[in-house]
């Protein structure tokens, strides 16, 4: 009778993506791995090429999870705002992730971009149903600084907020560029 693989990819997988939401991507080395989950390195390079595509299928998954779940979640019932308080959240309880993701850049490559700007722009539209397209691009991008930034000091430590603050900022702010984008359509 063959022997069962009692280490397979999948365990591998969940703990590795476990480790990156903990500690950030930087920390997903076999060597953790295997400490982790209480086994040798040996499984790992049996199921993985290397560490790289190790690293790209949990990167994956953050994608995926970010976009399906993370991103989706309703605190004030505006799509955009929610999307915002989503983010900040992520950043809050995953500060080496979302560093390692969002402001090394290390690991940020372009589909976790792409993934942001898209459930952006889904967010606006959502949110302000008649801006013309060249408007929702401009708002979407301008949206995306905004909330990074206020993400990257709430990562530092240089910013505590509470949910009426921020959805107060982000409407005084958003408002303010839906105004210069309409006066600049009006000229």
């Amino acid at each position: 009778m063959a022997r069962r693989k009692e280490i397979d990819r999948e365990k591998i997988l969940d703990i590795a993506y476990k480790l990156a939401l903990k500690d950030g991507l930087e920390s997903v080395t076999a060597r953790s791995i295997a400490k982790q989950g209480h086994f040798s390195t040996q499984p790992i390079y049996l199921e993985f090429r290397n560490m790289t595509s190790l690293r790209r299928e949990v990167l994956d998954r953050i994608t995926s999870n970010l976009q399906e779940k993370t991103l989706q979640k309703v605190y004030v019932s505006q799509p955009v705002y929610d999307l915002d308080l989503s983010y900040l959240n992520f950043a809050r309880h995953h500060r080496s992730l979302f560093s390692s993701l969002f402001v090394k850049g290390r690991f940020g490559d372009q589909l976790i971009k792409d993934c942001l700007i898209k459930v952006g722009k889904d967010k606006v539209k959502e949110q302000f149903p008649d801006l013309p397209e060249p408007d929702l691009d401009c708002l979407t991008r301008f949206n995306w600084i905004l909330v990074n930034g206020m993400a990257v000091m709430l990562v530092d430590g240089l910013l505590e907020y509470d949910q009426d603050s921020i959805v107060n900022l982000l409407d005084q702010h958003l408002n303010q560029h839906l105004k210069q984008l309409q006066d600049k359509a009006s000229e």
